[in-house]
């Protein structure tokens, strides 16, 4: 039988929650002045407290984690900027090894973002965050500097490895601070929000690129400069990270009191629990997981491909400048933030994922029919707002999809690592499917797009189904699932 519906074996902690759908956790904003919250030794936390608790939680980690993110994001996908003013012709390659410089990312970041998540489980998370932001940041300002297409190569591939560590990172600490149906709205939040400032840099890139000395073109101010900005915000960040809620610098002892006890109400978190290299082999033979990164690759199958090749849709389907290509970039991605603010906090309400990733990839397949088949540039346009807003939103979604599923620290982390290196994966693909050469149709990635959304809906659909079985036979027969007492699959 599956590892997730044995019972549990004695030595395993009761947990002190009740079922997930009827957890006496408040649900967020209007419910503090209206119940309290049981603590794991029976004692009520004063509602007031525990919002203040809650906003400084979010004061703590969401605004350092959307930053360092944002920046590894507008470090990851400045290369279309500098193609549309010259970088390519400078250092003389085409389309081909365009799709190839952004090839190249993806296998050492697919590599090693399980190794980031072992090293951040016996490591600060203040140093490993500081350390991986100061290298991708060394190597986009190096991007600025390099002479051939060869060099620009080698920089893409280590950029790969240095970010490999990241998101993963971000999205176990977040996980860990949060619970559940807390964490939805956060994650989407932090993801969503970078995505958005990662868009505006497209104003930056083109201010950037508007400077020109005898010794440097105007592409390569782009990674000069925004490589320093990075550099600088990763030694202000070593200073603002923080590590987990029973170890925070920032909150105060009864907050952190009370954040463990919120998280233990969810679940049991097992601190005690090391990761190691067996338990992560043995974590690795869930199904569920790989699963759920087939999912996140599909999604970043989309998300990359129209991220990398925005300005270059813009300008060569569409017909628009350069400059006003990158200009035209940015706005989809306002309504990506507005779309993810809404979906997630309507998903954390109601305590259920797979429905809303299901209408956002409906969302992207109508987007991307209007993008290829729209009757003129407007509605083509419009398409390109509903297909990458809904991926963008997507993405997060999928991630706390699978987060919610894993109860401990140890099984979030391999989670996401396998959810990451997938999605690794879908980058590669993202990367080769908006051809140049296929200008101005793009009709390989049109049907790379819908067979993924297809699939994605289909998938949620299956597990939707298995998950409510699952818990139903919890209910009627105190089944024991992910070896836990009381823990139910979110839907």
């Amino acid at each position: 039988m599956p590892t997730s519906e044995n019972r549990a074996p004695a030595s395993a902690l009761p947990n002190p929650s009740q079922k997930a759908d009827k957890s006496p956790l408040p649900v967020e904003h209007k419910e503090y002045g209206e119940v309290g919250l049981e603590g794991v030794g029976g004692s009520a936390i004063d509602p007031h407290r525990l919002a203040r608790t809650i906003r400084k939680m979010d004061i703590v980690v969401l605004p350092i984690m959307t930053v360092i993110l944002a920046f590894c994001f507008i470090d990851r996908t400045n290369m279309g900027l500098a193609m549309v003013v010259g970088m390519g012709s400078e250092l003389r390659f085409d389309s081909y090894g365009y799709s190839t410089a952004l090839l190249v990312f993806f296998p050492g970041y697919a590599l090693f973002v399980l190794p980031s998540n072992y090293i951040l489980s016996k490591t600060s998370v203040r140093y490993w965050l500081t350390f991986l932001s100061l290298a991708f940041g060394f190597l986009t300002l190096a991007a600025g500097l390099v002479r051939t297409f060869g060099g620009l190569v080698a920089v893409r591939a280590l950029l790969g490895i240095c970010e490999a560590g990241v998101f993963p990172t971000i999205i176990v600490v977040a996980s860990s601070w949060y619970p559940r149906y807390y964490f939805g709205k956060r994650m989407t939040a932090i993801s969503s929000g970078a995505s958005l400032i990662s868009a505006l840099s497209g104003v930056l890139a083109w201010a950037f690129s508007r400077i020109s000395t005898p010794n440097h073109s105007g592409w390569r101010y782009i990674f000069i400069l925004e490589g320093a900005i990075t550099v600088l915000a990763a030694f202000c960040a070593f200073f603002a990270i923080d590590e987990y809620p029973n170890k925070s610098r920032f909150l105060s002892e009864e907050q952190r009191d009370i954040a463990v006890r919120l998280i233990a109400q969810d679940r049991e978190e097992r601190e005690e629990e090391e990761f190691t290299f067996s338990l992560g082999l043995r974590i690795l033979r869930d199904w569920k997981i790989w699963v759920f990164g087939i999912l996140y690759m599909l999604n970043v199958a989309t998300t990359y491909g129209l991220a990398y090749f925005i300005p270059l849709i813009l300008n060569g389907k569409m017909g628009f400048s350069g400059a006003i290509s990158q200009l035209l970039s940015t706005p989809p991605y306002f309504y990506g933030f507005i779309l993810a603010v809404t979906v997630s906090s309507i998903s954390d309400r109601y305590h259920i994922r797979s429905p809303f990733i299901i209408f956002l990839h409906l969302n992207v397949i109508l987007g991307i029919t209007l993008m290829r088949w729209g009757p003129n540039t407007a509605s083509q346009y419009l398409g390109l707002f509903f297909c990458l807003g809904a991926s963008v939103v997507s993405g997060p979604m999928i991630v706390v999809y699978g987060q919610n599923n894993a109860p401990t620290r140890a099984k979030r982390s391999v989670s996401s690592g396998v959810q990451l290196s997938l999605g690794a994966v879908g980058g590669i693909i993202g990367s080769t499917v908006f051809r140049s050469q296929d200008s101005p149709t793009y009709t390989p990635g049109t049907v790379v797009v819908l067979c993924s959304s297809a699939t994605v809906i289909s998938i949620c659909c299956l597990l939707n189904l298995y998950f409510r079985r699952l818990n139903r036979l919890q209910r009627e027969t105190n089944l024991v699932l992910e070896g836990q007492r009381g823990f139910l699959y979110t839907l």
